[in-house]
């Protein structure tokens, strides 16, 4: 991925953040004839014992990248925030130069590794409760898999299986105004604020912290 210096993040900290709050990522994959195959995954972040990071998720048996997805050394995840369109209205530097252009803010995560399927019941079960747990831990009455009627979710785990990546490389890209004056930053804050885009608005603010 192309990333200007500027814009690399190499914190951990927020890797995880972004990973932890949009878990919903593309994996992309080729077959054996070389053809692109992608699809939609909401993965659990999980860390062993000697530190090692995994990606957690289950697929449906019959999806049709069950297979390129069995022991393959070269697969990419990419994990994305809430991004926006940015106003050259919002910089309040533009009133003094004219020297601005609308651009695009986002932060996006490329994860490369290897990735197996699990055709394992617990696997598969301890998956869910994990996912389930990170997400409803904030809610007053917390929903677990344990909820439902046990043949209801047996049924449904019948037709999935594990999917578990190893993580060998990350990129990570937080393209959120950091060449940019405090002056003008703190004009897109509240822009994207005005605007309804409190989250992108955020990611904005904590990535320019240290901005005098």
């Amino acid at each position: 991925m192309y990333i200007p210096k500027q814009y690399q993040e190499s914190e951990w900290i927020k890797q995880e953040s972004l990973i932890k709050a949009h878990p919903l990522a593309t994996v992309v994959t080729t077959d054996e004839a070389g053809n692109l195959i992608a699809n939609h995954f909401p993965f659990y972040l999980y860390t062993d014992d000697e530190g090692k990071k995994f990606l957690h998720a289950h697929v449906a048996k019959k999806n049709h990248q069950v297979p390129s997805l069995t022991n393959n050394d070269n697969v990419l995840v990419i994990f994305q925030s809430p991004d926006s369109y940015i106003s050259p209205s919002y910089y309040p530097g533009k009133e003094e130069t004219q020297k601005y252009v609308p651009t695009w803010d986002f932060a996006c995560i490329h994860i490369k590794g290897k990735s197996r399927i699990v055709n394992d019941g617990e696997f598969v079960l301890r998956q869910l409760n994990n996912f389930t747990h990170q997400n409803e831990s904030n809610r007053p009455k917390p929903w677990t898999v344990d909820d439902a009627p046990k043949p209801y979710t047996s049924a449904l785990l019948k037709a999935i299986t594990g999917l578990e990546i190893e993580i060998d490389e990350i990129e990570c890209k937080f393209k959120l105004e950091q060449e940019k004056s405090r002056k003008d930053i703190n004009g897109v804050i509240d822009g994207l604020s005005r605007d309804n885009k409190q989250i992108v608005s955020d990611y904005v603010k904590s990535s320019n912290l240290s901005k005098a």
